[in-house]
């Protein structure tokens, strides 16, 4: 018995040390602390009817898995980027392979105002995303909760679309998409999408009830999806970016020569918003010697890193726009 007793007095001596219960987090509602929250919502999204960006907005893709992916497809950026030459918009994926309406699980403190209390800590010292037009798209894997919990999934993302409209009123919602019949669970495709589809069906209500765009996938074929036959292969994502980009404007001309430009952006930002060794960053162990230079404890050279990013995003983001505009590279 002395094992269990010492291991449960040493974890409430860290938690009160820490000041902080992790269990008491709440994520239902993570994307929110994600913004700048400005003193009035921006909005709206269309004016009589179109799409009409703002100079130098930013466009943010919020979701689970199939969204977290579009980061590895350049096709939305670049498709904005042509419909608006002179906007110099910026598309951010903030997603997460296991976000959901219930909850946005993230790293501990991860956009906190108040960090780790212990000696040497700071909280998240990131920028956080100015608000613009924000693109949601869940409901997949929500789906297979069955029709049980359908009215339970649309209270949670009315929950979160609330939170979001205190700082945009700029919203679409996308439609999940659907499972393909490949892949070990291949043969439950029928019922799978019969009960997604009650699902997408909500979310269209949902959109109708809020005064929000809706955009309802089409088809996606069974080539279009990966191996395990559950996410979108690159043909799909191409294919997924296309309808958003339609939905938002773009009439299908092309810029070219700004793919590899985009992709850099993409592994920057995925870099900034999803870095690596977070517990030493702005997490609970930066308390820690291996979080601070060998040679001087007072440099914090995870922070120091991190804090070159955005002017490195910048950078591409400037030479994108004036690729775009025909200046050439």
């Amino acid at each position: 018995m002395r094992i269990p007793i010492l291991f449960i007095a040493v974890l409430t001596l860290a938690r009160g040390g820490m000041a902080f219960d992790p269990l008491e987090q709440d994520d239902s509602r993570a994307l929110i602390r994600h913004f700048e929250k400005p003193a009035f919502p921006v909005g709206p999204l269309l004016q009589e009817g179109l799409f009409v960006p703002l100079e130098g907005e930013t466009i943010t893709l919020m979701g689970g898995a199939d969204v977290f992916q579009m980061q590895d497809c350049v096709d939305l950026d670049v498709a904005m980027a042509s419909a608006f030459p002179g906007c110099h918009l910026s598309v951010l994926n903030l997603g997460w392979s296991a976000d959901s309406v219930y909850r946005q699980q993230r790293p501990m403190f991860f956009y906190t105002e108040i960090g780790d209390t212990r000696e040497g800590s700071i909280p998240d010292q990131r920028g956080k995303v100015e608000p613009g037009t924000f693109v949601l798209m869940f409901g997949k894997m929500e789906s297979l909760d069955g029709v049980g919990r359908i009215d339970e999934f649309e209270a949670a993302y009315e929950n979160l679309i609330e939170g979001l409209q205190t700082v945009s009123q700029r919203l679409m919602l996308v439609s999940p998409v659907p499972f393909s019949g490949i892949g070990p669970a291949g043969e439950l495709v029928e019922e799978r999408n019969e009960i997604l589809q009650r699902y997408t069906d909500r979310i269209a209500m949902l959109a109708e009830r809020r005064g929000l765009i809706f955009l309802n996938l089409g088809g996606f074929e069974d080539s279009m999806y990966g191996p395990g036959g559950l996410y979108l292969a690159e043909s799909g994502q191409k294919k997924l970016a296309s309808q958003v980009s339609k939905a938002l404007g773009w009439k299908g001309e092309w810029v070219e020569g700004v793919d590899e430009l985009v992709r850099k952006k993409n592994l920057l930002w995925s870099q900034y918003y999803r870095p690596t060794n977070w517990a030493f960053l702005f997490g609970d162990r930066q308390h820690v010697p291996s979080s601070r230079g060998h040679l001087d404890e007072n440099q914090r050279w995870f922070v120091d890193e991190l804090e070159r990013l955005p002017g490195m995003i910048a950078e591409v983001e400037a030479e994108i726009s004036r690729v775009v505009k025909g200046g050439g590279r």
